[in-house]
């Protein structure tokens, strides 16, 4: 046994979720809110049985050693050594050292690549092209250049290959540094980036874990980051932050969108400027930054994209109990790496008059709206209630229930009624039948997935009480369309024809191809327990989704023989009309 296996073996997954989230018996599974995103509603499921974690809300997914790492910031080694602690499983010397060797390779091949890059950005002709884009058209100084070890690769197949060949260094390490790829026909093997200018990813103990890099032609994506790697996980990288570190332990950490940013903020003196690695914000990256501050700045661009990235930052920034502000640009300026190159003095007050959160959001949606018209009215208190009822102060609440009523000229206690009647509970703290029903609604709008998720859940005995009459299967493998559900289904049925007793998941989930294992394992965890647990309402739900299935079976076949009859019709074919017809007549 190894020692990942002997540490879920000693370990409950949810007792060591249960340290960090609290959770709640949900039938067979687990349920409580997520860690990783902000909730109201618990979407976040753990099955003791299979030893796996899901968030149906943003999809964060695994077992006991994911979840340490996305709750802790951490590289699998990290995670390991945590819960072999807990688990009092002993790790041997060559188990560590095996991580501690690779990727002390892996560093040196990042760092000569580094220098590779940096070398033909600055004194080869190959590099022209990357020079003259961060010299005369980014206005970089050459000592912030070098200071951010910025690089250029050349418009060449295998140079950075042949380089690092010559260094003694393995193929195997090549790929798995992720500065070499295999092609993606023929044999061999090229450097992941060419033409384009390079940004090093450098931690905060200065080590070098990947690259970013920038097209300066046509080619797509137009940003391309080394892929995950034992050294580089993207979710938990900071740009700029091994320059930033000490300044935030005095003050704020501003939060920009690119490297670009972080880059020309840097050479104005703006020494607390970061950024996420190519990337939406994540609950990974707000902890590493919340151990050297608590305070945060989000400035980001100032389209669409800009202003959903930060509603979204915000409100993991509100789960680590940051403090949050936000700096908005003049409406001319793009983003804040184009205002400091045209007005410094500009950006430092941008900065200095960053609003806190809500009144940004009041202001924002005022703006999308029209406040003096019913529907526009309307429009701003649905959009503002889910946010305002994240507040967890009395006094701020209705500090901003009172700047709304005031905006739209409505009492305060209609809005007052408005927030908390979202937000209300059950006098036992669960949710209501009504909260259920919607749930329901919510599921059933995936027939094929929600069938078997009900399948998997209820008792065998009813199953199959609700699925044979007078002896026939009322449900046939033909109604799936999905391939992975329909083999799914066909295994399943395979089950009830089998020995008699309960439905065992794991012995299950465990007989199945590695490609289908996902998929029933992530069905198992929908929080259906209570219907499954009552016979009426579970006959009902059964009835009503083999009933979808075979609707929409039929609806299918019917119009794929109306295009055949009309396709008979073209071609005058009157026997194959009149035996369509009749096919279709029967479907009816």
């Amino acid at each position: 046994m190894t020692p990942i296996e002997e540490i879920k073996q000693r370990l409950s997954i949810v007792d060591v979720v249960g340290q960090y989230v609290t959770l709640k018996k949900s039938g067979r599974n687990y349920k409580g809110l997520c860690p990783f995103h902000g909730e109201k509603t618990p979407s976040f499921m753990v099955s003791e049985e299979l030893g796996i974690f899901k968030c149906f809300g943003c999809n964060k997914a695994g077992d006991i050693f994911k979840f340490i790492q996305e709750i802790e910031g951490l590289e699998f080694p990290q995670a390991l050594k945590i819960l072999a602690d807990k688990a009092g499983v002993q790790l041997e010397s060559e188990f560590e050292d095996k991580f501690a060797k690779k990727k002390k390779i892996l560093y040196e091949i990042n760092h000569l690549s580094a220098e590779f890059y940096h070398y033909f950005l600055l004194k080869h002709n190959a590099g022209k092209a990357g020079y003259s884009y961060f010299v005369d058209k980014r206005h970089l100084a050459i000592s912030n250049i070098q200071e951010f070890k910025l690089g250029f690769a050349p418009n060449s197949w295998d140079l950075l290959f042949q380089y690092l060949s010559k260094k003694k260094y393995s193929l195997e390490d090549m790929l798995d540094s992720g500065a070499v790829v295999k092609k993606s026909s023929g044999e061999g093997y090229i450097d992941k980036f060419r033409n384009r200018v390079i940004f090093p990813l450098v931690e905060t103990d200065n080590k070098i874990v990947g690259f970013a890099a920038r097209t300066l032609g046509d080619d797509q994506p137009k940003y391309l980051n080394t892929n995950e790697t034992l050294v580089f996980h993207k979710s938990q990288f900071i740009y700029g932050l091994d320059k930033a570190k000490l300044s935030l332990k005095n003050g704020s950490a501003v939060f920009v969108e690119g490297y670009m940013d972080v880059i020309s903020a840097h050479q104005a003196g703006f020494k607390n400027f970061i950024a996420s690695s190519g990337t939406s914000i994540t609950q990974g990256q707000l902890k590493i930054v919340s151990r050297y501050t608590k305070d945060l700045i989000f400035c980001f661009d100032t389209d669409a994209a800009g202003v959903t990235a930060t509603y979204r930052a915000v409100e993991l920034a509100e789960k680590e109990d940051m403090n949050v502000k936000i700096a908005t640009l003049p409406t001319k300026y793009k983003d804040i790496d184009e205002l400091i190159m045209n007005d410094r003095k500009s950006a430092e007050e941008v900065l200095k008059n960053s609003v806190p959160v809500y009144d940004y959001y009041l202001s924002t949606t005022l703006k999308k709206h029209d406040k003096n018209g019913a529907i526009g009215k309307k429009k701003i208190v649905e959009e503002l209630t889910p946010l305002l009822s994240r507040i967890k102060n009395k006094v701020t609440l209705n500090h901003y229930i009172k700047l709304l009523s005031e905006e739209l000229g409505i009492d305060q206690e209609v809005i007052s009624d408005i927030i908390f009647g979202k937000t209300a509970v059950s006098a036992s703290g669960e949710g209501s039948v009504f909260g259920e029903d919607r749930l329901l609604n919510t599921y059933r709008k995936t027939p094929e997935a929600y069938t078997l998720a009900l399948l998997f859940k209820a008792p065998l005995d009813n199953i199959e009480t609700f699925m044979y009459v007078d002896g026939q299967n009322t449900l046939n493998e033909k109604y799936f369309s999905n391939d992975t559900y329909k083999e799914l289904y066909r295994r399943f049925s395979d089950v009830l024809s089998g020995e008699k007793g309960d439905f065992d998941i794991k012995y299950f989930s465990s007989s199945l191809p590695i490609e289908l294992q996902k998929s029933a394992e992530e069905l198992y965890l929908w929080d259906l327990d209570y219907v499954a647990n009552d016979d009426k309402l579970l006959k009902r739900e059964l009835e009503i989704s083999f009933q979808r299935l075979k609707d929409l079976y039929i609806k299918k076949k019917r119009l794929e023989i109306s295009q055949k009859i009309k396709q008979a019709e073209l071609e005058k074919n009157e026997k194959l009309i009149h035996e369509l017809i009749k096919v279709f007549n029967e479907l009816s």
